[in-house]
């Protein structure tokens, strides 16, 4: 059993400024006070007694409704904040066990989340009725917030129909830094504070290196500020100058972050800049030099949410949702004539309106895309209709849509999610359409001995509908093969099929937790002269290791060993892969802005 999982010596937490500290060695925070009621009541909470863990699967499908049974509409009279340092407890264990001394030294040099930024982030106040939904979302919430590791919140009864919330908190080491480089010209580095004094607010400042260029330095920096006063707003800007690479601008976003958010919205500006490779107006692709696009980018969107449950308890969080957008993009700088076979290069104004059906709760997991910790999954379904306009500079049409997106836990088997999604626009007919359609499956978690082991299967098919112009499929990367790329494997439909058996290491070392897995990738791509089934295959089979530290802020460093045995001539391929990968998202069923289909 993980050194994380058993419950030895002293506790450290955070009360409001101060640190409250244990002496005695075997004796935790919650035995030193047992004239507090809430104290006591904390302790059954979230102390849990060692014990072997259970073999049954990770899944816990019971509803806010059941969990906070015994306190729903009772007055909140109080809520306490309990901040936990990152290393040596944890929410559902707060006694501290043994830390060694790198654990120590990082709970020394900690900077805790101010207590005003984890109130801000709650969806009730002291005198509010309980809602099991506002307590359940604010625990997402909190969980969601990059410098938290875990999050619990509970609701103690009192006497005449009162009850007092208790918000346990874990943060994780918001310091890290990353760096890359090819050993010879390239290379880059960079360092982030994700919660700078406690604060929320978010920075990351890098440098670039390349011998190659006639300007041997590049820079980025990025500020991101979340749930401003308290208003779930976000911001974040962007400066990156990246040699040919260049984007600066900024974004405010409002989700529908919970069932009863009635707008959420966005501001996106920036501009960028970036090297392409294209066909040039003769058909001849250009494989030496790229050539520099430079455009602006401007996206507004504005929806509106009505919850329609029957009663404000209702597990299910079932909304309609109308959502206005508009979108434009100009080009300063583009090849010349290439509008004339690249929709990707046209000047354009896309206005669309969406109207949403949405149905949407959350089962807690673990060892699925993370290492251990709480995972929020969600089930429900979607279904929306898009429709509207586009002014470009080559012609004028209407855009018309349709996406359906589900995903439930199978008894005995795991889970399943998929989609479904169809947008066209209309000029003499039908133009430019897609149709897509995915699936994903992950099993339930399996036990061999100390061992847990997990299987993941994607299957994705995209086929483009009545295209006029160049713009293509491919399978470069995150498209169908990691780790490959060939600009010139192009197509009109494709499938990619993917396979992933996971095992959770049982220890780990210094805290960091390890998961080998082996994959296979196969993209069939091909033309419209023959079912996709019978067109090109191509595949990719290898091992791998991920390694993360739940506790620090760093993204998990990816280790792949790949094997290609039928990638075609000029294609450029890693066997080994060195990559930092931020952690997997299930698909949500929550409202997004409209949006006209990618080519891609």
């Amino acid at each position: 059993m993980s050194q994380d999982l058993v419950l030895t010596a002293q506790t450290e937490v955070y009360e409001k400024e101060d640190t409250l500290r244990n002496a005695a060695p075997k004796e935790s925070f919650f035995d030193r006070n047992p004239s507090s009621r809430w104290i006591r009541e904390l302790k059954n909470v979230i102390i849990v007694s060692p014990k072997k863990e259970s073999v049954a699967d990770s899944f816990n499908i019971q509803s806010p409704s059941n969990i906070y049974a015994d306190t729903e509409g009772r007055i909140i009279t109080g809520i306490r904040i309990v901040r936990l340092k990152p290393f040596g407890t944890s929410v559902t264990d707060s006694a501290m066990y043994h830390v060694n001394w790198l654990g120590k030294a990082g709970n020394a040099i900690h900077v805790g989340t101010r207590e005003f930024i984890i109130r801000n982030a709650l969806l009730f106040r002291e005198g509010d009725v309980i809602n099991s939904n506002d307590l359940a979302y604010s625990e997402r919430y909190l969980r969601s917030m990059k410098y938290v590791n875990d999050a619990r919140v509970t609701a103690i009864s009192g006497s005449d129909g009162e009850a007092e919330v208790i918000v346990v908190v874990q943060d994780i080491m918001p310091y890290s830094a990353s760096f890359g480089t090819n050993f010879s010209t390239r290379g880059n580095f960079a360092i982030i504070n994700h919660n700078i004094i406690g604060t929320g607010i978010e920075m990351r400042a890098g440098a670039f290196i390349d011998s190659d260029k006639d300007r041997l330095m590049g820079y980025e920096a990025m500020l991101r500020v979340q749930n401003i006063w308290r208003s779930f707003v976000s911001f974040r800007a962007d400066y990156l100058d990246r040699h040919e690479n260049q984007r600066y601008g900024f974004t405010l976003q409002r989700e529908f972050y919970a069932p009863t958010t009635r707008y959420a919205g966005h501001l996106i500006l920036y501009n960028a800049q970036t090297p392409v490779r294209y066909c040039d107006p003769d058909g001849k692709y250009q494989t030496t030099t790229p050539i520099t696009v430079r455009y602006n980018h401007l996206d507004v969107w504005l929806g509106r949410s009505f919850r329609i449950a029957r009663n404000p308890f209702e597990k299910h969080g079932r909304n309609i949702t109308m959502s206005l957008g508009a979108q434009k993009i100009y080009f300063i700088d583009k090849p010349e004539r290439s509008e004339e076979q690249y929709y990707r290069f046209q000047n354009r104004t896309t206005c669309l309106a969406s109207l949403t059906y949405s149905q949407q709760a959350f089962y807690k997991a673990n060892l699925i895309y993370n290492f251990g910790r709480t995972e929020d999954i969600p089930y429900g379904f979607l279904a929306s209709i898009v429709g509207g306009k586009e002014i470009n500079e080559k012609y004028n049409r209407p855009y018309l849509g349709a996406n359906f997106s589900s995903g439930y836990f199978i008894p005995k088997l795991g889970y399943l999610s998929g989609a479904v999604s169809y947008g066209t626009f209309f000029r003499n007919g039908t133009d430019q359409g897609v149709i897509d359609a995915e699936m994903n499956y992950y099993t339930n978690l399996y036990v061999l001995g100390e061992f847990r082991l997990r299987t993941f299967i994607n299957g994705h098919y995209t086929r483009q509908l009545y295209h006029r112009l160049n713009d293509q499929l491919v399978i470069d990367g995150e498209y169908g093969i990691p780790g490959f790329r060939n600009d010139s494997v192009l197509g009109r439909h494709r499938f990619n099929l993917s396979a992933e058996q996971d095992v959770f290491i049982p220890r780990d070392f210094y805290g960091f937790r390890f998961v080998v897995y082996a994959f296979a990738y196969l993209s069939w791509l091909g033309g419209y002269d023959r079912p996709v089934m019978l067109s090109t295959l191509y595949t990719s089979f290898g091992l791998g290791i991920r390694i993360r530290n739940n506790r620090l802020v760093f993204n998990t460093l990816q280790i792949q060993f790949a094997y290609f045995p039928n990638i075609p001539e000029n294609s450029k391929f890693r066997h080994i892969q060195f990559s930092s990968e931020t952690v997997l998202q299930a698909r949500d069923f929550k409202p997004r802005a409209p949006e006209v289909m990618p080519l891609y």
